[in-house]
């Protein structure tokens, strides 16, 4: 069994519409967050993924844990999902680089995204959630018609940020090392994979009005602030 997606690995679900296209259009809470990928599960060779009757595929061998940040609870949510149903943020169109413009060094948001480099554990350090940036520069169109004295119809395209799923930012305060007992099967073939290097973080939740914390694999965060890195340059495509 190959999986496409590996451990950290950001994606999104296939409906995101920045797949397909620059801006969201229609009501941005629609819009699926950007997740990590924190678990690969394997499905044993019993697992049934075509239906009896129709013959129609209801399943598949690998899924994946993803998390993301709700943040409207101020909290991590885990979801299971099958490969078929998530895409890579490579492919999504988001912040896309006018190549006339770009000056010598920048580069373009998903590739910075995509090469974060790692970091070393230290107590009291304040890093950010992986997803920050991406999710910072989602945009929304709409559009309006206007009269105008002559009753003139013109129309009016607006643009704004469509911030949801943006997370705080967390103050390392723990770690720990997992270990596993379940990552095979007795025909040896793997059962699983998981992170096992993990930091405890703690954020103020605004929705329960207090700090809470929690633990996730070390590769969900960076430890510089995404909006301070040299580089990046956004242009909207006309």
């Amino acid at each position: 069994m190959n999986e496409n997606f590996n451990l950290g690995d950001l994606v999104t679900f296939k409906t995101h519409p920045l797949l397909f296209d620059l801006y969201i259009k229609g009501d941005g809470k629609y819009v699926p967050p950007i997740m990590i990928v924190k678990e690969i599960l394997f499905e044993n060779k019993d697992k049934k993924e075509f239906d009896d009757v129709s013959g129609n595929r209801i399943a598949e061998k690998v899924k994946y844990i993803c998390v993301h940040f709700d943040d409207n609870k101020s909290e991590f949510i885990e979801s299971h999902l099958y490969h078929s149903q998530l895409e890579s943020i490579k492919s999504l169109n988001i912040a896309k680089v006018d190549e006339k413009k770009q000056a010598e060094g920048y580069i373009a948001l998903i590739d910075e995204v995509l090469n974060y480099p790692k970091f070393k554990y230290e107590f009291g350090k304040i890093v950010y959630f992986k997803t920050k940036k991406v999710e910072a520069f989602k945009k929304r169109e709409s559009s309006k018609i206007e009269v105008d004295s002559n009753g003139k119809e013109e129309k009016k395209i607006t643009r704004q940020y469509v911030v949801n799923y943006i997370t705080p930012d967390f103050v390392i305060c723990g770690c720990k090392n997992e270990t596993y007992n379940d990552l095979y099967y007795n025909n040896g073939k793997p059962k699983r994979k998981a992170s096992t290097n993990f930091i405890k973080v703690k954020w103020f939740n605004s929705f329960q009005q207090k700090f809470s914390e929690q633990y996730l694999p070390i590769e969900f965060f960076i430890d510089y602030n995404p909006f301070k890195s040299k580089g990046v340059i956004a242009v909207e495509e006309k």
